[in-house]
């Protein structure tokens, strides 16, 4: 399975993959469900800091249950206090310089669909 990521559920900026060389972006705190939480370094494949956020395997049912956060924007909120973390369309790697500056310089999206107008609007590769 290739790359695959999540908007911050708080911010609802992209949280992109440990390559692309952005800590701001890619150091995470993932919540679950039932109040477990993991923080650390997103690889971009299902893993924190090496560790499978699902060690049972990718189920897409459990795996849209999780809300990750950039870690720093993340004030101690409880999994119930967050939205929705949502799918990032360019699966936390495949998008242009010009989308991630932005991303930077705004630092929070309004909504999920502020993030995907942002997107298309300076997401050159699409």
């Amino acid at each position: 399975m290739g790359f695959f990521s999540k908007t911050c559920a708080k911010t609802h900026l992209p949280v992109v993959v440990q390559c692309k060389d952005l800590p701001r972006l890619n150091e995470v705190v993932v919540l679950y469900p039932r109040g477990k939480k993991v923080e650390g370094s997103y690889d971009g494949y299902g893993r924190i800091n090496g560790e499978d956020l699902l060690p049972e395997g990718i189920d897409m049912k459990k795996w849209n249950s999780l809300k990750f956060v950039l870690k720093e924007k993340y004030a101690g909120e409880s999994y119930a206090e967050l939205g929705k973390s949502g799918d990032e369309l360019a699966q936390g790697y495949f998008m242009s310089d010009r989308f991630l500056n932005h991303c930077l310089r705004v630092g929070s999206f309004a909504s999920y669909a502020e993030y995907k107008k942002a997107m298309k609007e300076y997401g050159d590769w699409l």
